[in-house]
């Protein structure tokens, strides 16, 4: 980091620190008032309403009515996800109002599946500078199962959260090593929330392709000021790579010949440049995130291909047939965790584009059946499965002692 990039952050993390502290003054007006009294404050992105936030929120509002749960959300950003928050339109709260600061200072519980979204400002700097006491729990829902090394990112002097979800035995095992840094009790295997949706579901003729991004290639969300660099974008391999594969003219046909439909939905950071991709494969439906819900997709596709995307672990849960392509190292992007893609994955690995076509054409001719080998670690991986993970997390969430 060179000096000029120094003094920008110097400058950035003194106007939170001035912020933090003008609204904590404010806050102590709002203290008794019963709209922000024991306040489980709840939000993804701040600008979602599809993963184990939401699906966390709707569990509160409809099995605990005596919780003061609010949801966190931009509804202009939301787009459609905002209608699915309309029978709780009183419950909901502006991203990065007023409202926002005030009940996040005055929370007693901070619930998101993304860690750097649901706080105002830098938490480890809110930590040190409003809540050394550690006063404030967060409960860290998760956004997937970790399947990777990403310690990191998420070890507790990172995140600093108190509660840790987890889903399968051998992702509770790896977050609650020494690695990760977490005390006894603060990791939990209890399954994520959107899990429980995952029970039921109505399959579509839907073939899924939804990789997961990379972060030399684009501009990150979470660096808002700086613009998309298209032509890096397009000159990289995962763009050609993924380009030519939805575009493969030996997969149309087969999807014309067994009238299936090809959708392509790129990840959350790779949906702005989801204009880049070519469509030339008539059966093929390029997927914005406006438009379609991930777990909509997830639950009606009959197969799926991903590369080093931890949605691989949703779809397996439904014991769904899904192939990985990977034609580069995961090393580039994640480093390497418990899990082996070869030994461990719930599909077969590919590098070359014809082989993982006649893969995809090869489920279409056999009605997409799983083999028994890949079930069988789908059937080991999974030592919960039930309706219940919201029922789990709401009673670890009660036995956290502060």
């Amino acid at each position: 980091m060179g000096i000029r990039e120094k003094l920008e952050k110097i400058v950035r993390l003194t106007k939170q620190a001035f912020s933090m502290m003008y609204y904590n003054f404010k806050a102590k007006a709002y203290k008794n008032n019963p709209k922000y009294k024991d306040l489980w404050i709840i939000s993804e992105r701040g600008t979602e309403a599809k993963d184990n936030g939401f699906c966390f929120f709707e569990y509160l509002c409809k099995n605990h009515p005596e919780i003061n749960a609010r949801y966190v959300i931009d509804k202009e950003a939301a787009g459609d996800d905002y209608k699915k928050l309309l029978p709780y339109e009183d419950r909901l709260i502006p991203y990065g109002s007023f409202e926002h600061k005030i009940a996040y200072i005055l929370a007693k519980y901070a619930i998101s599946s993304h860690a750097g979204f649901l706080e105002p400002w830098s938490y480890r700097l809110y930590k040190l500078i409003i809540d050394r006491r550690d006063k404030k729990i967060f409960i860290f829902l998760q956004h997937g199962v970790i399947l990777h090394d990403l310690s990191e990112f998420l070890a507790k002097n990172k995140i600093k959260a108190d509660l840790f979800v987890t889903t399968t035995k051998r992702e509770y095992e790896s977050i609650s090593s020494s690695k990760y840094g977490y005390s006894k009790g603060e990791v939990v295997q209890t399954g994520i929330a959107r899990y429980d949706k995952l029970n039921e579901f109505e399959l579509k003729d839907e073939i899924l392709i939804m990789p997961t991004w990379r972060k030399n290639i684009i501009t990150p969300s979470y660096m808002k000021n700086e613009g998309r660099d298209v032509n890096l974008f397009k000159g990289s391999e995962y763009f050609k790579r993924f380009n030519s594969l939805i575009n493969n003219k030996r997969l149309e046909k087969a999807l014309k010949e067994h009238n299936i439909k090809l959708i392509f939905y790129p990840h959350y950071e790779i949906q702005p440049y989801i204009d880049c991709f070519d469509c030339d494969n008539s059966e093929l439906i390029l997927a914005s995130k406006d438009r379609y819900d991930v777990q909509g997709l997830l639950k009606s596709s009959r197969a799926m291909v991903t590369d080093f995307s931890s949605i691989q672990f949703d779809f397996a849960y439904m014991r769904k047939p899904q192939a990985y392509y990977q034609f580069d190292s995961i090393e580039e992007h994640y480093k390497m965790g418990y899990f082996d893609y070869e030994k461990d994955g719930f599909g077969p690995v590919y590098s070359d584009e014809d082989d993982l076509v006649d893969y995809l054409i090869k489920l279409m001719d056999t009605d997409f059946k799983l083999e028994d080998k890949y079930l069988d670690r789908i059937n080991k991986d999974f030592n919960i499965r039930d309706s219940h993970n919201c029922d789990r997390i709401f009673d670890e969430i009660l036995k956290i002692k502060k």
